[in-house]
This record gives structure tokens, C-alpha cells and sequence, in this order.
């Protein structure tokens, strides 16, 4: 019984950051992050600046995919340009900028 019960947790359990599902969308969205800020990079190879808006790199480059600049919560990342940088990640499973659960890159 005991074997039953930690099992359950541990395929369906929560803890500090959330459950399980919650966990893995952070994982998949921290991969994501990765592609995102290459794309970044081959953008500002290409015109010289980092885009003013996420919505700003997919035109531009002709991407009609949205999906890639989403995380697996299904929300768009956070982004925004700051001079010759920028600050891209997660709001995670709360969908709140600026809160404990946000997801970055590292």
C-alpha cells in the first residue's frame, strides 16, 4: 500500500513548484528558451538589432508558427529589448512575470 501511495505521488504528486506536469512543462520550456534566443542571435546577425517584440522576429523572418516563441504552458515568452540586450524567459505555470515559478534558461 505504502509502494501505491509513493508512486501516486511521485507520477502525480505536487511539491513546491508544482505538479508533476508542471515540473516537465519547465523542463521542455527551458530547452525552448535555448532555440529561442539562437533564433534571437541569427535575427541580430541579420539586421543588426535584436527585435522589438517576439511577434516583431517571427514576421520578419517569415514564421507563421507561433508556437515557438510560446512556452508549455502555451503563453508567450516574456520579452523585452533593452538597448543592445534583452530579457527573455517563462512566467511559468502562474502566467505572473517577476514571480518564483518564472522559467529562465540558465
Amino acid at each position: 500500500m505504502l509502494i501505491c501511495i509513493a508512486l501516486a505521488f511521485l507520477f502525480l504528486g505536487c511539491d513546491s513548484k508544482g505538479t508533476t506536469k508542471d515540473i516537465v512543462n519547465a523542463h521542455i520550456t527551458r530547452n525552448s528558451l535555448k532555440n529561442v534566443m539562437i533564433a534571437l542571435e541569427l535575427y541580430k546577425n541579420e539586421f543588426g538589432e535584436y527585435p522589438m517584440t517576439l511577434d516583431e522576429l517571427l514576421m520578419r523572418k517569415g514564421i507563421t508558427e507561433r508556437s515557438i516563441i510560446e512556452d508549455a504552458w502555451e503563453r508567450t515568452y516574456h520579452y523585452v529589448k533593452i538597448e543592445d540586450t534583452y530579457v527573455l524567459f517563462s512566467k511559468g505555470r502562474d502566467g505572473k512575470p517577476f514571480t518564483s515559478d518564472d522559467v529562465h534558461s540558465r
